[in-house]
């Protein structure tokens, strides 16, 4: 499927979402093995969102290989009243498997990552987002990649730091094609990022250095630790966007950090300055 088709059956199905989930909404899920070092697909949200999280569980609930683990990283500054203050729509997934834990402090994006990584040292850990649908063949197509390139970072989707406008990440392009794990490659978080066993998890833990570099870029903060210590990142082949649930925009990192403020720019900067980025890429 080329990117103009793609496009355009990606808008349908963002327009046609609420009604599609209402129709299948109490439909059977797949139950998760719970198997501790299997498979983790971890995501967070926040009160804003929450109401609409439901949709994204669902869709990783119907995956075609069902993790072994899902879990929502919630925190209690945001949720003081835990389980109380989730939604009933969230709830329902917990007789299949889901799992919702509360940190007590909060890092904003860093948290999808933060317990999987601090809490699952043999689990092989994909994060997603918390405003998409995601495809049936997500989850499988990180595996496959995973077991193809076992010490790399995985993901479906890449942008291609560019040398020549190092400090510009509106300029680096999006990845279509199969890559090979390189230090180019920076995993893009909302189409799913699997992170194997064999990475040392320890230097992405750095909760209050994430917070003071890059409060909003999950992302580059992530890039930054894989260019300091080496781990290279690998890509598959063409994979459409995810579709996103509109009804989640209202708060949109992507609208921040891409905006008139140039976020990205801002944080990848500062990331720069302290890990001595291009120096290690060149």
């Amino acid at each position: 499927m080329n990117k103009f088709l793609s496009n355009s059956f990606r808008a349908i199905l963002e327009i046609t979402l609420p009604l599609r989930m209402r129709m299948r909404k109490g439909a059977s899920c797949k139950p998760l093995s719970g198997k501790k070092d299997g498979v983790v697909v971890s995501l967070t949200s926040f009160p804003a969102r929450i109401g609409n999280v439901w949709m994204t569980l669902d869709s990783l609930f119907r995956q075609e290989r069902v993790p072994d683990r899902i879990v929502l990283v919630l925190t209690e500054e945001e949720f003081p009243g835990g389980l109380s203050e989730v939604p009933e729509s969230v709830l329902s997934f917990v007789p299949y498997g889901l799992e919702i834990v509360f940190l007590p402090f909060n890092l904003r994006c860093h948290n999808k990552y933060w317990w999987p990584f601090a809490n699952c040292p043999g689990a092989t850990v994909i994060t997603v987002d918390d405003d998409c649908e995601y495809r049936k063949d997500t989850v499988s197509r990180l595996l496959d990649l995973g077991r193809k390139y076992p010490g790399a970072v995985c993901c479906n989707i890449a942008a291609v730091i560019d040398p020549n406008q190092f400090n510009t990440y509106s300029a680096w392009r999006k990845s279509s094609a199969p890559s090979a794990p390189g230090h180019l490659n920076i995993a893009l978080g909302f189409a799913g990022i699997l992170y194997p066993p064999s990475v040392d998890r320890t230097p992405f833990l750095e909760k209050d250095l994430a917070m003071k570099l890059a409060p909003t870029a999950d992302d580059l903060w992530l890039k930054a630790v894989e260019l300091d210590r080496g781990i290279p990142v690998a890509t598959g082949k063409f994979f459409p966007k995810p579709v996103t649930i509109k009804s989640s925009q209202t708060i949109s990192l992507r609208k921040v950090n891409k905006g008139t403020e140039n976020r990205n720019d801002i944080q990848w900067k500062a990331l720069d300055g302290h890990f001595h980025l291009k120096e290690k890429l060149l």
